[in-house]
């Protein structure tokens, strides 16, 4: 928390032909200039730095999240239980997206995903589409290995104004083999 300013240099006034103004001492313009030195660098140290830190959104920020998929309507749906997805045991393919809300502006660094699968291909896709739907949707970054973080090959920004954003989760190929996808992490900044 950032404290609240307390200002620490109060400045007596000198009145003309009363005082004598003179560099050195305790109540000397040195002195007198050299606490205010100490007022502003604390100002800028105490107040106006960390201010311009929270501001400036230099620090790497990570969305985790817990698949929770809908189906993608007419192909087979992933099982959903508490802290993951899984694929059910009959298909060989499953499908399903989740509407993702990240902060406006914000730049996608990498997109990690954790699970464990025996076969197929499972593919995690972070997409955007027009908010009024007039272009299909662009694909900010896709991962198709499990653990290892991927990064955007283009730059991937977030644009709440103009766009809305979702997660994509498919496997294919997969007959009667297990897959799970326990969390998907977005890395921003």
């Amino acid at each position: 928390m950032i404290e609240p300013y307390v200002p620490t240099f109060s400045h007596k006034d000198w009145i003309d032909h009363q005082h004598r103004v003179q560099a050195g001492g305790e109540d000397g313009l040195n002195s007198r200039f050299h606490r205010l030195e100490d007022e502003f660098a604390g100002l800028a140290r105490n107040q106006i730095n960390p201010i311009i830190q929270e501001l400036g959104g230099s620090t790497t920020q990570h969305l985790t999240l817990v698949p929770a998929l809908l189906p993608d309507k007419g192909r087979p749906a992933w099982t959903q239980n508490v802290d993951m997805v899984e694929k059910p045991t009959a298909p060989a393919e499953a499908h399903g997206f989740m509407n993702i809300v990240l902060p406006d502006g914000v730049r996608v660094k990498s997109l990690l995903v954790t699970g464990n699968k025996s076969a197929g291909t499972l593919t995690v896709a972070l997409k955007r589409r027009q908010i009024r739907n007039e272009e299909g949707s662009q694909t900010l970054v896709a991962a198709d290995a499990l653990g290892t973080p991927v990064e955007p090959l283009a730059e991937a920004r977030i644009e709440n104004a103009t766009h809305r954003h979702f997660l994509t989760i498919d496997i294919e190929g997969a007959a009667e083999g297990q897959a799970r996808v326990f969390c998907v992490q977005i890395t921003y900044q």
